[in-house]
């Protein structure tokens, strides 16, 4: 067997048919990345329920806003740039504002929360529409039956299956041992059943015990199944600090040979002995990208981990010119690793703070990026990962999914001190068409709807 880094050696030998192509899996034509959605023409008269009128509209696809309507009829947006107002409709005014997708975020730690039917303003006071929990090898055991039970939230759900969840499903609690052959075949069976119910994908969590028990070879085997659902794999590797280079490397690998797209979870390299790794990090993500593996990141936009909270001083464990380097990095978008307990208690600021940190720190105040580029790292980019079609983008057929803000204003309150404050400078979300936020909590709608995994065979009519 080869060993990692002679594998790792011969990535530049290995032709692109050798991995799981990314597609959008739909029957609809999409346009190609970057690329506006078609609007509506002028003199067209579009069925509507309301109309957003006298706004910039930030589509998504990172190109240039432009000013215009945006008209809904239930769930789907059905004309977007300029077209007669039909009448009966509501109309309201967007004048000095901006309307982007509703964020999406890939990274979320929510699952209790979201089935205990709490509010959930901390995440539509930031524009965030759409949650994927899971994460970092734990998930509900049965996908299934938690997507059937929970009360229909205000966002949208989906979920990953996680390694750890799987393990204890299969052989209980028996932490220090590894998986033998019958159990990791047991384990591939439960993950098989998890994706026919709809899981988005496989977690892993490394850095943790007793996952840290997992061979690649065993993760391996695991993703193979995950690929013939057309799922991705996202993983928080096995080491974020001093060995994480080798880490990310096993990521690669894994991904490499069971054919698997890669999300690899808040790309850090924590410790100032290691802030020097972080542009080889880099470079491993756009090597294994150029070799044909799909494979991208996502990152939040603080200095400090959930771990740092609570130290004395305050410790950075991240490099802020390394933290932005991610941000601004093209296979590396938005995401927040939040956590949220009993009474909206938050230990890490992401959790009420993420996305406006970024508009109003790093876009306007910064200016490390576009609004129009930070906005696609928050939408359309996470929407291709999870392979969803019609939402991240505002165009004809796409879900209502719509955060109205001002540009101007937007920026996070929450600190490490007081991390359960609202951020400012969002004036309404829209959920599949329904308002889930108008300036304060007590608007939200119940409108969310479960995100599940779009399969090949859904896309060819099987």
């Amino acid at each position: 067997m080869l060993t990692r880094r002679q594998f790792l050696a011969g990535l530049g030998a290995v032709i692109a048919t050798a991995v799981l192509p990314f597609a959008w899996n739909d029957r609809k034509a999409l346009p190609k990345d970057g690329q506006p959605l078609q609007k509506t023409q002028t003199g067209q008269v579009p069925e509507c329920d309301w109309v957003l009128e006298n706004v910039t509209i930030v589509d998504g696809t990172g190109k240039p806003g432009f000013r215009g309507k945006v008209g809904v009829k239930g769930e789907l947006i059905t004309a977007v740039g300029e077209f007669f107002t039909p009448d009966g409709c509501k109309v309201i005014d967007g004048a000095g504002l901006t309307v982007a997708p509703g964020f999406i975020d890939i990274h979320t730690h929510t699952e209790d929360w979201i089935y205990s039917g709490q509010s959930m303003a901390p995440f539509l006071s930031q524009g965030v529409t759409t949650h994927v929990g899971g994460n970092c090898g734990r998930s509900p055991r049965d996908i299934e039956g938690y997507l059937k039970t929970i009360r229909q939230p205000a966002i949208n759900y989906g979920l990953l299956v996680g390694y750890r969840t799987l393990r204890e499903a299969a052989m209980g609690q028996r932490v220090n041992q590894r998986t033998s052959p019958g159990e990791l075949a047991k384990m591939q069976e439960l993950l098989g059943q998890a994706m026919q119910s709809g899981a988005l994908g496989f977690s892993t969590g490394l850095e943790y015990p007793p996952q840290h028990l997992a061979t690649t070879d065993e993760l391996v085997e695991l993703c193979q199944v995950v690929k013939e659902y057309g799922g991705f794999y996202a993983t928080h590797i096995r080491s974020e600090y001093d060995r994480v280079l080798p880490a990310l490397e096993e990521a690669v690998e894994i991904g490499m040979r069971a054919g698997v797209p890669v999300q690899y979870s808040h790309i850090k390299a924590g410790y100032r002995q290691n802030w020097d790794k972080f542009p080889r990090l880099l470079s491993i993500l756009e090597q294994a990208s150029n070799s044909g593996l799909d494979i991208t990141a996502d990152v939040y936009p603080y200095t400090f981990s959930s771990m740092d909270v609570g130290t004395a001083p305050l410790r950075h464990s991240i490099s802020e010119e390394n933290m932005e380097a991610a941000v601004i990095h093209p296979l590396v978008f938005i995401a927040s690793d939040s956590g949220i307990y009993e009474g909206g208690r938050a230990n890490h600021p992401r959790t009420y703070g993420n996305y406006p940190r970024v508009l109003g720190r790093l876009v306007r105040e910064k200016g490390l990026l576009s609004l129009e580029k930070a906005i696609a790292k928050m939408t359309s980019q996470p929407a291709k990962r999870l392979r969803l079609c019609d939402r991240g983008r505002i165009g004809p057929g796409c879900k209502a999914d719509l955060v109205l803000f001002d540009p101007q204003t937007i920026m996070d309150k929450a600190t490490p001190e007081n991390p359960a404050v609202f951020s400012e400078g969002v004036r309404q979300v829209w959920v599949n068409g329904s308002l889930a936020w108008s300036g304060g909590p007590g608007v939200e709608s119940s409108n969310g709807q479960a995100v599940l995994l779009q399969r090949e065979k859904d896309a060819n009519g099987g």
